[in-house]
């Protein structure tokens, strides 16, 4: 694999194909800090790059210039059956083998800290994201994870939900969102009940039970359904936190709800929204010092 700073390329894995962003300030004998980022249901590798400025110069963690990649979903029917569309898993398809191999494939030929391997994704990627996040063998390979209006079709939600650890999320959801609606719903709008979604508030809830909210002592503090930290950092934003790191620091979950925003990416340069500006940047303003203060091993 030929690697060649500040030019975005295209590798593939068989068939499947990625994007692959590396800093300016990459050194191949220092171990960079490793974001794969997952693209929405229709969209793209090279659209998921747009929208959330993960390859904006300057950006680092851990004080290094990171590496982001941008897989493409896999051609299929799409949920109606008549077109090909990208997607991942809960459109559904199951490519976790694919993201497995691919990050192995970068292991193998670019320097990466493999403390600092993160998931990130939008809608229907952030689905997926939650899924690599419930499977053990990939919660065991991203630290944290963060997915943004997340569609949590049964596939990509599970019931049986069970990473074997504490997975550290943060999560951005808007309440004008009519794709996932906020709430959640019994049914699409073509009333397939195979794409219901959950209340974000209690798949935020669930996770932090999921990380041991439910365990603490009583003297801890708010446990499940409660969040201990709640603050008003943006206009129209209000960021809950859960207490799990009473009993964990990489047992947090942090949720971002933002008034009126719909079914986009939160940017004040309006990136995935046609230009309206959401009042913060979830990429540099959450979810960059969110995973910079989560890496395995740390303390």
């Amino acid at each position: 694999m030929a690697i060649r700073p500040q030019e975005p390329r295209e590798y593939y894995l068989g068939d499947r194909s990625f994007l692959v962003h590396i800093p300016t300030a990459y050194r191949p004998s220092l171990p960079h800090a490793l974001v794969v980022s997952f693209h929405g249901y229709k969209a793209n590798d090279v659209r998921q790059e747009l929208i959330t400025g993960f390859s904006a110069a300057g950006l680092t963690l851990n004080g290094r210039g990171i590496v982001a990649v941008y897989p493409n979903g896999q051609f299929g029917p799409g949920k109606n059956g008549n077109e090909s569309i990208r997607a991942w898993q809960g459109a559904p398809y199951s490519p976790i083998a694919f993201t497995q191999q691919m990050v192995q494939l970068l292991s193998d030929n670019l320097c990466l800290d493999s403390d600092r391997f993160y998931a990130s994704g939008k809608s229907n990627g952030g689905g997926f994201t939650n899924l690599l996040a419930c499977t053990p063998a990939t919660a065991q390979l991203f630290a944290a994870s963060a997915p943004v209006s997340t569609a949590l079709y049964a596939g990509a939600n599970p019931a049986d939900c069970n990473p074997g650890r504490s997975v550290p999320i943060i999560n951005f959801h808007g309440l004008a969102d009519r794709i996932i609606p906020f709430d959640g719903q019994a049914a699409d709008s073509q009333s397939r009940t195979e794409y219901a979604t959950p209340n974000i508030t209690q798949y935020r809830e669930a996770w932090a039970d999921r990380n041991g909210c439910a365990d603490l002592p009583p003297d801890a503090g708010p446990s499940l359904g409660v969040f201990a930290s709640v603050s008003h950092p943006y206009t129209q934003t209000t960021v809950k936190t859960s207490n799990c790191s009473e009993k964990s620091r990489d047992a947090v979950v942090s949720g971002f709800t933002v008034d009126n925003l719909g079914h986009f990416w939160p940017s004040t340069l309006g990136l995935d929204s046609g230009g309206v500006p959401a009042p913060f940047n979830a990429t540099e303003d959450g979810i960059l010092p969110f995973f910079d203060a989560h890496a395995f091993g740390s303390a």
